[in-house]
């Protein structure tokens, strides 16, 4: 395979590639009992000339390197990160960003994704370095990352900087803080910064927030699953 070639699975990551990025599809492979399903995603490949094909699920869980593919792989252009000085235009409109300091499990990314899109959030800011979605990501996102602009910067701080300058205020979710969520006011445009599932938010990106939040609870547990806080945010700020 074309390292110029990701492959996306999932139905409905699928699906929102097939609507939104149908002229980057370059073959699909389904199982035989999802057909009337994914008939949008056919329709969009066969249109775009590209070939289409049913196969077996051995098969299929080979292509897609894991069984949770949900009974459709498609081989197609990655999504793409963007990079933060080409996005000016887009932050200067937004409302509400999620910031991710270190957040390496796909899964979580994609769990967030899901979030911002169903709460309208307009950016998912990174410091990692790849350039396309990982296909994890895409698949927990159930379609979400297809909505949501994700910019990547060289540094989270450097980019948490430029964002301040832009009006944003910068809030840290960190459960030692002392402001608690129901205390909290969240003047438009807003940014959420979020850590690391074990380290939580690196000082140097702490030193550009303007203030920290918690989410409170009894305590029976540290701390929440980073894309559960993000959902929680995103809801009591309206997206």
């Amino acid at each position: 395979m074309s390292q110029k070639e990701s492959v996306i699975y999932g139905l409905r990551a699928v699906t929102a590639l097939a609507k939104h990025r149908p002229q980057d599809l370059r073959r699909v492979l389904y199982l035989k009992q999802i057909r009337k399903e994914i008939g949008p995603v056919l329709k969009a490949t066969a249109k775009n000339r590209k070939p289409y094909r049913e196969v077996e699920i051995d098969d299929l869980t080979r292509v897609a390197g894991t069984p949770h593919h949900e009974g459709v792989v498609a081989i197609a252009q990655p999504l793409l990160t963007k990079a933060f000085g080409t996005t000016k235009k887009t932050l200067k409109k937004a409302k509400c960003i999620i910031a991710a300091d270190g957040i390496t499990n796909p899964h979580n990314m994609g769990a967030i994704l899901r979030s911002m899109a169903w709460f309208g959030a307009d950016a998912y800011l990174t410091d990692e370095s790849r350039t396309a979605v990982n296909p994890a990501a895409l698949r927990v996102s159930q379609g979400g990352a297809e909505h949501i602009p994700i910019i990547r910067c060289s540094t989270l701080s450097g980019g948490l900087r430029e964002l301040r300058e832009l009006g944003f205020d910068v809030i840290a979710a960190d459960h030692r803080a002392k402001d608690t969520l129901t205390q909290a006011a969240f003047p438009k445009p807003v940014c959420f910064v979020l850590g690391n599932e074990n380290r939580g938010i690196s000082q140097s990106v702490l030193n550009e927030c303007n203030r920290t939040i918690k989410i409170a609870g009894p305590g029976g547990v540290e701390s929440l699953n980073v894309s559960v806080a993000a959902g929680i945010l995103l809801a009591a700020s309206g997206g």
